[in-house]
């Protein structure tokens, strides 16, 4: 009953700590402020859209609305993305394991 109620314990720890930090991030401004930076690109390559225009210029929307593609990766970067993916595999077994010692506790009574 103690192992119960140590799971119990700790499962809701883990949910109280998912709730604090979706609270913090939505509270803080992040999302909101990535929204607002959006907002100001798109609102400068209309500017550029409609100059192009005005001046009489052979335009392509295209040009002015492609995303940018920056490519960030290096022997570090994809050394650690490896190491990533091998502790997701880790993490998927460990909570399978998990939830499937919890479902033979719970169907024990």
């Amino acid at each position: 009953m103690k192992n119960k109620n140590k799971i119990v314990k700790f499962i809701v720890l883990i949910l109280f700590m998912s709730f604090l930090c979706s609270y913090i991030v939505c509270y803080s401004g992040y999302y909101e402020y990535n929204l607002g930076r959006k907002t100001t690109i798109m609102n400068e390559k209309i500017k550029e859209f409609e100059a192009a225009i005005k001046n009489n210029e052979e335009v392509d929307k295209m040009d002015f609305f492609r995303e940018e593609e920056y490519n960030y990766t290096n022997k570090f970067s994809n050394f650690m993305y490896d190491i990533n993916n091998k502790g997701d595999e880790i993490f998927k077994k460990v909570l399978k394991n998990f939830f499937n010692k919890l479902s033979k506790y719970m169907l024990e009574d």
